[in-house]
């Protein structure tokens, strides 16, 4: 999964295919052997080189595939709020694919500043597709998780759209790129309303304290764009492994 990430993340702003052709160097464009594919352990087998031309390959590659592989486990336990009363396999293959959205749209946003729409809307599409098949697992048919679902999508939507426009008429330019409001919309769409708004907070902390430690330490300059997406993601992720509750906690805490 996370060499799948990978590939998308260098294939996807070249606008490659991803499937076809296979995996070759960046630098000499020779064909990696299958035995040098191998995630994670390929690159210090190599010693982070290419078999072939010797160049440098990024420790990018094993650093995601390590964080996936860190990640996905941690759905094993994850108690997201908005699905309390299920359990079991759904929750664990759906949590599945949510982190690989949050780390793709995540690594993109960090090179690139960029957050593609068929991962957004796509993930907001799915994410309400599943409130609904959970909806129809119970037997009340009450429909709570989908009307849950699809609230906090468009309120999610629309609360980044506010704080845009309120900063564009502020401060006379964009202050929160497009891109985040559709996140922000994919993040409802799976955590509900309430979950979306702890995702949020913690989001805004967090950014706030990289952003101060990195005016302290002089490694951003006033005015420079930083990935939120990062942080929205990885915010996310909180919320939906360890619930509202615990995450309430940890926003007290902080």
């Amino acid at each position: 999964m996370g060499s799948f990430i990978n590939v998308l993340v260098f294939r996807l702003p070249k606008n490659q295919s991803i499937v076809f052709p296979g995996s070759k160097c960046p630098k000499c464009n020779t064909k990696i052997l299958f035995f040098d594919n191998l995630p994670i352990f390929s690159w210090f087998f190599l010693k982070g080189k290419c078999r072939f031309c010797k160049k440098n390959i990024s420790f990018t590659y094993p650093l995601i595939e390590l964080i996936t592989a860190l990640l996905v486990m941690a759905n094993i336990n994850a108690k997201p709020t908005i699905y309390d009363n299920f359990s079991g396999f759904g929750i664990l293959f759906f949590g599945i694919v949510l982190t690989i959205i949050l780390i793709t749209l995540a690594a993109l946003d960090f090179k690139y500043l960029w957050l593609p729409n068929f991962l957004t809307l796509g993930g907001t599409f799915l994410g309400v597709i599943i409130s609904i098949i959970f909806d129809f697992s119970n037997d009340i048919f009450q429909f709570t998780c989908s009307i849950n679902s699809i609230s906090a999508s468009l309120i999610g939507y629309f609360f980044f759209c506010l704080i845009s426009y309120i900063g564009l008429k502020i401060f006379k330019k964009p202050v929160m790129g497009g891109g985040d409001a559709k996140l922000s919309s994919l993040i409802g769409s799976w955590l509900g309303i309430k979950g979306l708004f702890i995702s949020i907070w913690l989001a805004f902390q967090m950014a706030g304290f990289f952003v101060l430690m990195g005016l302290i330490f002089r490694k951003i300059k006033r005015n420079q764009k930083i990935p939120f997406g990062v942080f929205l993601a990885s915010s996310t992720l909180l919320v939906w492994y360890f619930g509202n509750d615990q995450a309430i906690r940890f926003l007290h805490f902080s």
